[in-house]
């Protein structure tokens, strides 16, 4: 019997982990056909027996609007319940965050540094708590970073770029990323479902991300189906998520401009100029000399993106 058919007979008979399993698993096709509608029914049906993993993951459907419009009265109630239910990680969340969604996408005034490309800078866009709590997330699950191979398709390590990374699924997501998301979206006007999933990326002292272009080249023959599926990366957002490290700074060599965030401050630039990919966007992440480097890296599409 194949685990899906065992998790199909255990939902069916209302194990409630069962129902939590198979749902979170159909929801984004993870060993699993992809069946987002059926993953819904059984992640509400473990959430009705106060299955905590369910209700954490219906936290962050109801703010991911997956099933729902977005109701971040709705996400919280379900993180309490989990909450009031002994999760460890749902009281953390609730901590973090605070009990309520009062004031959660005020967003810090931006600093314009170049007009075009554009660059803007957010001081404190995250509280140090939130960064400490992604950064515990995400380091279990680090793996050397990749990038796109332009000739064969798919992600390869490559010498350009030394440092690991890892990325969230949604379904690996959790309400203070959720609200990250959130923030970024109000921050640079753009919706949170035109993001790509959330990368982490760590550098340990030497290792870099050398000069680079963050948008799809059209002019790789390659890329052409990327870009009329799910279109262009039109801007990055940069959560640095720590500061406790020497070097490390994020450079821009063509605009003679680099940054280095303080714990929770921000860099967003718009990789297309007049709906052009900018050349002026090569951009670099140098070497650390001392201390490990975190950084939250989001990159937002000119379209809607599938689930993942």
């Amino acid at each position: 019997m194949s685990d899906v058919t065992s998790l199909q007979q255990r939902a069916v008979a209302g194990d409630a982990h069962a129902q939590f399993e198979l749902g979170r698993r159909l929801l984004v096709g993870r060993d699993a056909p992809f069946a987002p509608q059926d993953a819904l029914k059984l992640i509400e049906a473990a959430s009705k027996q106060d299955h905590t993993g369910a209700l954490q993951l219906s936290a962050v459907l109801a703010a991911a609007a997956i099933g729902r419009a977005t109701d971040w009265n709705v996400a919280f109630d379900f993180m309490r319940r989990a909450a009031e239910h002994g999760d460890a990680s749902a009281q953390a969340q609730i901590a973090i965050v605070g009990d309520h969604f009062a004031d959660q996408l005020t967003i810090p005034r931006a600093v314009q540094h170049v007009a075009a490309p554009r660059v803007l800078t957010f001081e404190r866009f995250l509280s140090p708590a939130a960064c400490a709590w992604i950064m515990d997330r995400a380091r279990p699950s680090l793996d050397a970073a990749r990038i796109k191979n332009a000739e064969q398709g798919g992600a390869n390590v490559h010498a350009i770029r030394s440092n690991t990374g890892m990325g969230f699924s949604l379904i690996d997501t959790d309400l203070v990323l959720q609200l990250t998301h959130a923030r970024i979206a109000a921050a640079i006007g753009q919706p949170v479902s035109h993001q790509e999933p959330t990368n982490i990326l760590h550098y340990a002292p030497g290792q870099e991300y050398r000069p680079h272009f963050d948008f799809i080249d059209p002019g790789v023959a390659h890329f052409a189906r990327e870009l009329q599926t799910v279109g262009q990366r039109t801007t990055t957002f940069l959560i640095y998520l720590n500061d406790d490290y020497d070097g490390g700074a994020t450079t821009f060599p063509r605009l003679d401009w680099s940054f280095k965030g303080k714990t929770g401050d921000a860099l967003a630039f718009w990789n297309v100029t007049n709906g052009q990919p900018d050349p002026l966007t090569l951009h670099a992440g140098t070497p650390t000399t001392n201390g490990m480097k975190w950084l939250f890296s989001k990159w937002v599409r000119d379209r809607p993106l599938p689930l993942v």
